[in-house]
């Protein structure tokens, strides 16, 4: 065997490998399919050299051998363009005319219309500018590369096509004159190799899950041509027509194949990729409690939980400090920032080692990390999710891309708590405006009240009208210091580690505030004895706020048949006891229900406007909560508190 044939030999099969698994994995996306209709030519423009070589005189042969070249053209301009990013329409309008061409030549070459010399020279002629036009594109391609493996992926792919094209043609100096010897064959080893070398240095197939639907598809295949033979066989046993029988059995593989075909190839895809369903389902999962909301040590806590599930490993999320917008997380320490420079590209240590950067290979090394990709947020990088060594194998492209996905969803985490942040930010300086216009307002009250009585008593009056002014002096601090006294039991309460029985603290509680209730309205107490986890002193203060409020509003309602009354009550509700308040009042207008419970926003002339305020936020030192809503008669407010163990 010579080395032309020997070198035809593995073209065919290296060629024939990358279009399989091309079309295998990514036969839905223009640039795969054009790399497989390449590689699969060159595999049989090599397959056919085998067979025509080394005299070259037989027809069938020869004309297999230049098939090929029908499409190539047009398969290596679609490559170039979808590589580079053309718009799928304009590429399709560009291309389209390329193949048709191409197929006229084949079908006029093959019904002997055309010799093969006429069809060469066809080929030569209309074929040279196209490849001419497709390197042009991928060396202009790969000349714009801003990053430098990002240029190095290019590279591969753009000298390939530049050794296929030189060394495919010539095969065709001879023909011309010019004394050559033909190295087509092993320009196409050459372009399979440096492919290969593309795919397995940046990833450009995922060749695991290639490798199973290229299996699917040869047994796929083989079972189809189990089926025709035996259909082939079963005919001439029964002496049917053998031509009438295929042509009708090809019309229902046509129509019925496809749909089986995608069928087959999801079911084995689940048999094969149970791993990758449960990569998905994990990232999932964790995009979804993501999305819920929560900050930012949450969402890192989730992502290393992913993490060590998943592969066993262990990660760590470190944020570039000028992105965090003063939310507090783990930044990237200096001496990783250092050898990270601007990259944005995910990497692992392998390939680190293959290109030589030592400096961040041995930081990695020295703090345990395998694998490192970039979290951005609106397109800038915020930060860096690392990981360790997976606990079996290694990170192949799906795990890659799996980590770029939970990159992601942490960069949407990012961008979520920040908003959170901003928005409690502009919540704070609206309530505190709120706050500084009430309190503006409740001291201007006993204040002007107090001047007006010491102006009084610089007038020569009676010791009746003496002693009225005094008392509105008294009143008027008494106001003020129960102003003050609210204040600070909103700004700074104290969650404390006690219990209390309920329905003890609510008859103390009414039997003070008894003498001060309007006489004509009825409290009624109902519900379970429980044990509160919670200090009698809170309970207390959330009773006392919430039943002289109802008692005030059931007072002033318009009787309408009825004593006023005030029901308190208190029920178990899920895991926590629920306190409801309610009473025979008019309600509460719809425009005031949305800010109730913020300080100030009460509108009652007897009120500081920090009662319904000091309610919510002593349920909420409990991890519970207060609202409000109108009932049929009246307004409910309801306080959500924790039962004692």
């Amino acid at each position: 065997m010579s080395w032309a044939v020997g070198a035809a030999l593995a073209s065919t099969a290296l060629n024939a490998v990358i279009g399989s698994l091309a079309w295998a994995r990514g036969r839905r996306r223009p640039v795969y399919r054009s790399l497989a209709l390449m590689s699969l030519s060159f595999a049989l423009w090599s397959g056919a050299y085998c067979l025509a070589a080394p005299d070259f005189d037989d027809p069938l042969w020869v004309r297999l051998l230049f098939t090929p070249l029908a499409w190539l053209p047009g398969a290596s301009l679609s490559f170039a363009w979808s590589f580079t990013g053309l718009d799928p329409a304009a590429r399709r309008r560009r291309t389209v005319p390329l193949y048709l061409a191409g197929t006229l030549a084949l079908g006029l070459m093959w019904a002997g219309r055309i010799s093969l010399q006429q069809y060469r020279a066809a080929f030569i002629v209309g074929g040279l500018p196209v490849f001419a036009a497709a390197i042009g594109l991928l060396t202009l391609h790969w000349w714009r590369a801003a990053e430098a493996a990002e240029r190095n992926r290019r590279g591969y792919l753009a000298v390939a096509a530049w050794l296929a094209v030189i060394g495919g043609f010539t095969d065709f100096l001879p023909n011309i004159g010019v004394p050559f010897l033909g190295m087509a064959n092993v320009a196409l080893m050459a372009w399979s190799l440096l492919v290969l070398a593309a795919i397995e240095r940046h990833h450009l197939l995922d060749l695991g899950d290639a490798a199973r639907q290229a299996g699917a598809l040869l047994a796929g295949s083989a079972v189809l041509g189990l089926v025709v033979t035996l259909l082939e066989w079963s005919t001439r046993r029964l002496g049917g027509n053998l031509f009438v029988t295929l042509f009708l059995t090809s019309a229902l593989a046509v129509a019925v194949l496809p749909p089986l075909w995608d069928r087959f190839v999801g079911s084995a895809g689940k048999l094969l990729s149970a791993r990758q369903a449960r990569l998905d389902r994990a990232l999932t999962e964790l995009e979804r409690k993501l999305e819920a909301g929560g900050d930012l040590a949450a969402a890192e806590a989730l992502a290393r939980a992913v993490v060590e599930t998943l592969w066993g490993a262990r990660a760590a999320v470190h944020w570039e400090p000028r992105e965090l917008g003063g939310l507090k997380a783990p930044s990237l320490p200096d001496e990783l920032a250092a050898v990270l420079g601007d990259r944005e590209d995910s990497f692992t240590a392998a390939a680190l080692r293959r290109e030589g950067d030592s400096a961040l290979t041995g930081r990695l090394e020295a703090r345990g990390f395998e694998a490192g990709v970039p979290i951005k947020r609106d397109g800038a990088r915020a930060g860096w999710l690392f990981v360790s060594a997976p606990s079996e194998g290694y990170y192949d492209l799906a795990a890659l891309r799996a980590l770029s996905r939970m990159a992601a969803a942490l960069g949407r985490a990012l961008r979520q708590a920040e908003t959170t942040r901003a928005m409690l930010h502009a919540d704070r300086l609206a309530q505190m405006g709120t706050m500084a216009a009430g309190i503006a307002h409740e001291i201007r009250n006993p204040l002007s009240a107090m001047l007006g009585a010491v102006e009084v008593l610089g007038l020569p009056i009676t010791e009746e009208q003496k002693a009225d002014s005094l008392r509105i002096l008294k009143e008027e601090v008494l106001r003020l210091d129960s102003i003050l006294t609210g204040l600070l039991e909103y700004a700074s309460p104290r969650a404390r580690n006690e219990r209390c029985r309920w329905r003890e603290v609510f008859d103390r509680t009414i039997r003070l505030m008894r003498p001060d209730l309007p006489d004509e309205v009825e409290v009624s107490v109902a519900g379970d004895e429980l044990e509160l986890a919670v200090s009698s002193t809170h309970l207390q203060q959330i009773l006392i706020n919430l039943v002289k409020n109802a008692a005030r509003e059931a007072a002033r309602a318009p009787a309408s048949g009825g004593r006023p009354a005030v029901s308190v009550s208190l029920a178990r509700s899920g895991g926590k006891a629920l306190l409801c308040v309610a009473d025979t009042g008019s309600g509460i207008p719809d425009e005031l229900l949305p800010r109730l419970f913020t300080p100030f926003a009460s509108e009652s002339p007897d009120g500081t406007g920090l009662g319904l305020a000091t309610v919510r936020r002593l349920a909420e030192l409990y991890g519970g909560g207060a609202w409000a809503e109108n009932a049929p008669r009246g307004a409910r407010f309801l306080v959500e508190l924790p039962p004692a163990a």
